[in-house]
């Protein structure tokens, strides 16, 4: 399902915004000081003794998540060049795949809101997994193993690799915890102490569901009104809206604001190197939001055997202990969680993904649909709205 945008000014904006991520892993990417973990464990699998492996092995995805570190003492045991380019936006896989791209792209790092829709709709980019070939999957958290974003009809589409959530970071020293509510960051309390992050979709989401929205991704043009109204209420207590999580974390060190809402529990790690104490947490009735990314193969890859392996490697307890820990996201293989630092592994509740299917992460859809559906509006109006909100 291609994405169709009604108005072509929004376009680039859209594209820039479909997943908050992208800002993430642009922080990563400068960050400094980040906490690092040597692969234990072998480099060698069955198929390697069976001299199947060797030659390319075609990445598309977000940056980072090719594990370029990780996966050097695999890739070099068995003769693998990986060939690495990196997405902006979570449909950039798709367009290259119907844009001559088909029968050169093996493995793909979906986010679970894209690769839901992508099932759901038919649309052909991945292909279905022999998990017999990723024995090493049996490891994932419960959570994982029957991720609801990632099976139809009864066929696995994706392996998790990484997860988080999106809370709110705050100063300790002004506020003991968050309100209930997002909607009650209207208060004039909280005037001049909120930094938000440039993502229309994040933002209108959490408001939305602090409305209680039956739907918070799938909203009439009525409904969305009301969210920005609601939204509009909090404005005067905003102080500035970060363009990326590094934005907002140096707002927050800086002390310009005491709250960042839709924030990265990295920021805390961040600001501790820089002599400011930080804590994570959201609003007790209404929560927040959670994000996951996988390893999937796409249809007609042209080194399938690399791909298997490359993804049973990558899945083992060191290597994605190793890969969240350089990416500063939760891990999703349950023995890696006792390979990290504690540093990093308490940055997330991992009760929800030791939780089988029925785990927030399984039942959130936070992107709305990219066109209008019935009376439900399209990312478009999402946009429209969100600048509407900036530019009062």
């Amino acid at each position: 399902m291609r994405r169709t945008i009604v108005d072509d000014r929004l376009k680039n904006f859209l594209d820039a915004k479909l997943n908050a991520d992208v800002s993430r892993r642009s922080f990563l990417q400068g960050a400094a000081g980040l906490s690092t973990l040597t692969v234990l464990g072998g480099t060698g699998t069955a198929l390697a003794a069976g001299g199947k492996l060797g030659g390319d092995l075609n990445f598309l995805g977000w940056d980072g998540e090719n594990g370029a570190n990780v996966a050097k003492p695999f890739l070099e045991a068995n003769n693998i060049k990986m060939n690495a380019s990196f997405q902006s936006a979570a449909d950039e896989a798709l367009t290259r795949f119907n844009t001559g791209g088909r029968g050169a792209m093996d493995i793909l790092t979906p986010n679970k809101d894209f690769q839901t829709a992508i099932l759901k709709s038919g649309v052909e980019l991945f292909q279905p997994l022999d998990l017999s070939r990723i024995p090493t999957a049996s490891g994932l958290f419960p959570t994982f193993k029957t991720a609801s974003w990632l099976v139809k009809d009864g066929k696995t589409y994706g392996i998790p690799i990484i997860w988080g959530d999106e809370p709110c970071v705050f100063n300790p020293k002004k506020w003991d915890a968050m309100p209930a509510k997002y909607t009650d960051f209207a208060d004039p309390k909280f005037k001049g102490e909120l930094v938000l992050l440039d993502d229309p979709f994040g933002n209108i989401w959490l408001w939305a569901k602090s409305l209680d929205m039956p739907e918070p991704s799938r909203l009439t043009a009525a409904q969305l009104q009301k969210v920005l109204e609601a939204m509009l209420k909090a404005k005067p207590n905003v102080v500035t809206i970060g363009g990326s999580h590094g934005d907002m974390a140096d707002v927050l060190v800086r002390g310009d604001a005491s709250i960042g809402i839709g924030g990265w529990a990295y920021q805390v790690v961040i600001a501790k190197g820089k002599g400011v104490d930080l804590k994570v947490g959201s609003p007790s009735v209404d929560g927040t939001f959670f994000w996951s990314d996988s390893y999937a193969i796409a249809v007609d890859a042209p080194n399938l055997d690399n791909a298997y392996a490359y993804i049973d490697f990558m899945t083992k307890p060191e290597s994605n202990a190793a890969l969240a820990t350089e990416l500063s996201s939760g891990c999703t293989v349950e023995a890696a969680y006792d390979l990290m630092k504690e540093d990093i592994r308490s940055m997330f509740p991992y009760e929800h993904v030791r939780k089988p299917s029925g785990s927030i992460l399984g039942t959130q859809i936070v992107v709305p649909p990219q066109k209008p559906d019935g009376d439900v509006v399209g990312a478009a109006s999402w946009v429209e709205a969100w600048q509407t909100f900036k530019a009062s």
